[in-house]
């Protein structure tokens, strides 16, 4: 589904330079409790140094929740996308359409793509179109850490629902620097980028391009139809699956004094691929292009006595386009030509108070307009509006030794229209509070909260033939609860530390937006009357030496539906595997001395993911799936220089995608860095 979703899509993406960790302009860092914690009006980072014991992953912009955090060692591996990385962790289901480069979506906990909002420095991905974020157009050449917050999202998120929310933190510029890589591997892939910064007093500056491409066409099986007869089996290969992406970033820093700063970046994007179909009926000549330019601005200006206090502002505006070309009807789009166009301007303003060092208080408020249109505008969804506006505030107070309250509330507007302006269509309040008691070694966590989610305009509208859709959806509401614990040991003789997160989560949702396939070849979307999620999640790590470490992530499932009177006996809904599992092995070895040879680096992966329904009767079964990658690294030049291999799928597992598509075998991939 997640590609049939895409052929659509007008992707909104915007971005905004993060702290570095190791970066010497990076918020001053100190210690609370154990825990790196920011000044005032700063993000926290969390600061791992070299032989402290290993620690939980603590998300740094809410760490009262569930989450994780995945660093720049975890994003450098030969061929990896950004999907790859994150089916890793607990919580996330990562939705392929095949290939490298192919479109990929994130979900979490249960929820759908469309429920879980994916952000590039603290800007929503996921376009107003199909709701979707595609990760494999986020660059991780660019990334210098991911967040993931699994059932609360924090207040820098403009979206509160069951999937939490998705943070790439991107590098910012610091000082001169430059950096060249390469990567060929199967299915034809290569990649390509370059990056160079300077620093010149109070301005400084990064630019980087990057471009790829894949012909994708690898043996799959087809079985013919007949899951359960083996004798028509034959291997054929994927069809018109190859995709071309060029991508160029710039990013700048000024500094304006007393602790003013100001960041600007603006992104280009073309892509150019084959639309395939199922793997039964592959198409010939669907092709489709895709194009994207967005600027953005932020402002950050410190106050108070001790510039204790902090304001800021971002604006951004995105223009994205894109067109399929099917002249021979292949993809059920009713036409030969579609265009689609899309349009968001966003404003948001927001300011940090800190009171006494026991509380602190973030109002924020946020406006955006975006725009689409279609052509040919056969479907109400040619020249759709929607408006946005929402204003919120998260409080923290620290009422003793180890003891914390949180809370956040908000309201949001949102107005829909095609040909004029309308006020608030939906007018609801959300929000949550929890609760953190512990210490540094042992945390309790717990949060309960409340969401509302209006459904996409392309899940009113539709947006083609093949993804149709519902002008009766209603929102979605529900609420949502989590509680766990956060452990960690200190360096002990044996062990150097070790650490585990342990939660359990559930969520009763009323009007649940879902996705049926018919019989006629399209998808639809359609509210489940009621629904209810509940789980548990486990994040589990050791390090033995200072040269190995383990790590295992592991999620639980029960999603049903529990709407009274349906009509269908299976109550588990579509989608969504009820156990997943992924260990990984990792073991590094560095020269001190500034030796030539500084390092080498190998690890071992694997991701279970059990069995799905495809649909809402349980019909149609999505067989388990297992994969194990296998990844290698070797520095010189006091790491100035590396080699990398990575063998991904290396049992040759059969996989195979939500709606049919073939995922790739083994494939092999190799890349070449220098960075200064």
């Amino acid at each position: 589904m997640a590609c049939w979703l895409s052929l659509a899509a007008c992707s909104a993406v915007a971005a905004l330079p993060a702290a570095r960790a190791d970066d010497p302009r990076r918020p001053e860092v100190e210690q609370d409790g154990g825990r790196a914690a920011a000044r005032p009006g700063t993000d926290p980072l969390e600061v791992r140094v070299e032989g402290d014991p290993m620690r939980a992953p603590a998300p740094p912009k809410d760490r009262s929740v569930a989450g994780s955090v995945l660093g720049r060692e975890r994003l450098t591996g030969a061929g990896l996308g950004a999907g790859d990385v994150l089916r890793t962790q607990p919580g996330v289901l990562v939705i392929e359409s095949g290939g490298f480069g192919g479109p990929a979506t994130a979900a979490l906990r249960g929820a759908t793509a469309t429920q879980t909002p994916v952000y590039l420095a603290g800007v929503r991905l996921n376009d107003d179109v199909v709701g979707t974020a595609d990760l494999s157009l986020v660059p991780l050449w660019l990334i210098e850490r991911i967040e993931i917050y699994r059932g609360h999202a924090p207040i820098e998120a403009d979206r509160l629902g069951p999937g939490g929310a998705i943070f790439f933190e991107p590098r910012r510029p610091s000082r001169a620097t430059a950096g060249v890589g390469a990567m060929a591997g199967s299915l034809g892939a290569r990649r390509g980028w370059a990056f160079a910064g300077a620093s010149a007093g109070p301005v400084s500056a990064i630019v980087g391009v990057s471009a790829e491409a894949a012909e994708n066409r690898y043996a799959f099986v087809n079985d013919g139809g007949t899951l359960f007869d083996e004798s028509d089996d034959k291997l054929e290969r994927r069809q018109n699956a190859d995709v071309r992406t060029i991508d160029a970033w710039a990013l700048a820093r000024v500094e304006l004094g007393g602790g003013a700063i100001v960041d600007v970046i603006a992104n280009g994007t073309g892509r150019e691929q084959g639309v395939p179909r199922l793997a039964l009926l592959p198409s010939r000549e669907a092709r489709g292009e895709s194009r994207r330019a967005l600027t953005s601005a932020a402002v950050r200006v410190p106050f108070g006595g001790e510039a204790q206090h902090t304001l800021e502002a971002r604006t951004s505006f995105i223009e994205a386009r894109s067109e399929v070309h099917d002249p021979l009807f292949e993809l059920a789009l009713l036409t030969p030509e579609l265009r689609l166009a899309g349009r968001r301007l966003e404003q948001t303003l927001g300011a940090t108070l800190s009171f006494a060092e026991r509380l602190r208080v973030r109002p924020v408020l946020s406006v955006a307009r975006e725009d689409i249109s279609r052509a040919p505008d056969d479907v109400p969804l040619a020249r759709a509006r929607r408006s946005f506006a929402r204003g919120a505030v998260s409080a923290e107070a620290r009422l003793g030794e180890g003891l914390a309250l949180h809370a956040l509330a908000s309201g949001e507007c949102h107005a829909t229209g095609a040909d004029r302006e309308r006020p608030c269509d939906v007018l609801v309040p959300t929000g949550r509070v929890g609760v953190e008691a512990g210490s540094d070694r042992l945390r309790f966590l717990a949060t309960v909260g409340r969401y509302v989610r209006v459904p996409t305009l392309g899940e009113v509208y539709g947006v083609s033939g093949v993804v149709h859709g519902n002008a009766e959806l209603a929102p979605e509401s529900g609420a949502t609860i989590e509680a766990g614990i956060r452990a960690q040991t200190g360096r002990g003789a044996v062990l150097r530390g070790a650490f585990i997160d342990v939660f359990a989560f559930g969520s009763a949702v009323s009007g649940l937006v879902a996705y049926e396939k018919s019989g006629q070849g399209y998808v639809s979307p359609y509210n489940v009357g009621r629904a209810r999620v509940v789980g548990a999640e486990l994040l589990a790590g050791v390090e033995v030496t200072r040269f190995l470490r383990a790590e295992i992530a592991a999620t639980l499932l029960d999603p049903r539906d529990t709407t009274p009177g349906r009509t269908t006996r299976n109550d588990l809904l579509p989608f969504r595997s009820r156990l997943v599992v992924a260990p990984r092995l990792h073991a590094g070895w560095k020269r001190p001395g500034g030796a030539v040879f500084s390092g080498a680096s190998g690890e071992i992966r694997a991701v279970y993911q059990s069995s799905r329904y495809a649909d809402p009767a349980g019909l149609g079964v999505i067989a388990e799936q297992a994969t194990l990658d296998l990844d290698a690294e070797a520095r010189w030049l006091d790491g100035h220089l590396a080699v990398r291999g990575r063998v991904a799928d290396l049992l040759d597992a059969r996989r195979t995608d939500v709606v049919g598509f073939p995922l790739p075998g083994r494939s092999v991939f190799f890349t070449l860095e220098s960075t200064w």
